[in-house]
């Protein structure tokens, strides 16, 4: 349908479908209208990055990724602060309200200048239908039991466990439709090439660390360090000013090199490790400028990641296979994101646990409610969260919970580290010198 299509297409669905959510009645009528706004920001998420590349020159496409990461980290920034103050002083539904016009003016300024597709002629391919449903149906099994685990089910209960394998038998006919398949959703072929598949690892690693960090270092703020909900959030701003720069840096740079992605891809991903080895010696005395280092230079490494592989696969790949490239890209960095928060959501439940198990005096842990030590693991953070928001659980363990909390996240940081580590690892494997 070519992308211009597409990115009116996700436009349109995202500001139309804004309306329903604004006069929805109910939680599940909130849930299903939002599910469908998902889907055209999903759209227009992947188009835009994939427009970039249809747009830009081989050699410039760092410097025009660099652009659209930096409007994507402001609007992270901004979306938030705006939506509180249209909460605290008109109502929760003009926060959806609002992106009625904002839609309209976007729709209008993409069919103006956005420049209709060429070389759409001849046979179109036909959409993969099988291969889309079939994905759909692996993906969401499977993030659905990642993130139920531990928090609405136990990790061994017959609903996790029958997600997973519905997760693994769909995406194993995903993958023999796809290699048969001439119009495959996701070419197969793409993972026969190195840097296309290096990219993926590293970005399955750094999503792993930027979702769980996103998740868990508000938590650190506010349960160990006492400092409330809002100025939490807020904390979290120097982790996407160091996204826009590590992007707009790493673009410009590559943009002047050429395809020498080996050297920028190492030292972001070098950043990306170093910052969250940083994060995992937080402590309850640790100083706010510390914290903001730490958090910032987590940041500027995930930019350059970020920024740097997405080039990489552009200019890598054949042109027919863009699109799904960039879309495979965001995939596997959103599935890396959901494993990180389940599986650290797990440590910092299980570790949470185990420590203040160990430091609580026997008088002290007579005050817990009954079964609460072992429902910690089963309940996920939900249960540690949980405890640092009033329900009285802090007050009774005293520092101890502190102190173990502490110690949790430091552990789960500690994890982060290593995944990043990983993703430092894995881009030794890229070539030295890729694409155009």
């Amino acid at each position: 349908f070519g992308r211009r299509l597409l990115f009116l297409f996700g436009v349109a669905a995202l500001a139309i479908s804004s309306l329903p959510v604004a006069l929805s009645q109910s939680m599940d009528q909130l849930i299903l209208f939002r599910a469908i706004q998902g889907i055209g920001g999903g759209v227009v998420m992947v188009t835009s990055i994939a427009a970039a590349g249809d747009l830009a020159p081989p050699e410039e496409r760092g410097r025009y990724h660099g652009i659209v990461g930096m409007v994507f980290s402001f609007a992270a920034v901004a979306g938030p602060l705006v939506g509180g103050f249209i909460i605290d002083h008109f109502h929760w539904r003009w926060a959806f309200l609002i992106n009625l016009p904002l839609g309209v003016l976007v729709w209008i300024m993409l069919v103006r200048s956005y420049p209709h597709p060429s070389g759409l002629g001849g046979e179109r391919p036909r959409v993969d239908y099988p291969g889309i449903v079939l994905l759909v149906v692996a993906a969401i099994s499977s993030l659905f039991a990642l993130s139920a685990a531990g928090v609405l089910y136990p990790w061994g209960s017959a609903q996790i466990l029958g997600l997973l394998a519905l997760g693994m038998v769909a995406g194993g006919l995903f993958l023999v439709i796809e290699s048969k398949s001439p119009y495959a959703i996701i070419p197969l072929g793409i993972y026969r090439i190195r840097t296309v598949v290096v990219a993926l690892v590293v970005n399955f690693f750094i999503g792993f660390v930027l979702y769980g960090s996103i998740l868990f270092i508000p938590l650190f703020f506010q349960a160990v360090q006492g400092t409330s909900a809002g100025r939490s959030g807020a904390l979290l701003v120097p982790i996407i000013f160091g996204i826009v720069t590590g992007a707009v840096v790493s673009g410009r740079l590559l943009s002047r090199s050429g395809g020498r992605y080996f050297v920028h891809a190492l030292w972001s991903t070098a950043l990306a490790a170093a910052g969250m080895l940083f994060l995992s010696t937080l402590n309850p005395e640790t100083g706010l400028a510390a914290v903001v280092v730490r958090i910032f230079t987590l940041g500027v490494g995930i930019g350059g990641v970020m920024s740097i592989f997405t080039v990489a696969v552009q200019n890598t790949v054949a042109s027919r296979d863009l699109g799904a490239g960039t879309s495979t890209l965001q995939f596997h960095r959103a599935v890396g994101g959901s494993m990180g928060i389940a599986i650290m959501g797990a440590v910092v439940a299980q570790r949470t646990k185990s420590r203040l198990n160990d430091l609580l005096p026997e008088t002290s842990r007579a005050q817990l409610p009954e079964g609460w030590l072992e429902s910690a693991t089963g309940a996920g953070v939900r249960i540690v969260s949980g405890a640092s928001e009033g329900t009285g659980l802090a007050d009774a363990v005293g520092d101890h919970f502190t102190q173990a909390l502490a110690g949790a996240l430091g552990d789960a940081f500690a994890l982060a580290a290593a995944v990043a580590a990983l993703a430092l690892v894995a881009t030794l494997f890229l070539p030295r010198r890729t694409g155009n």
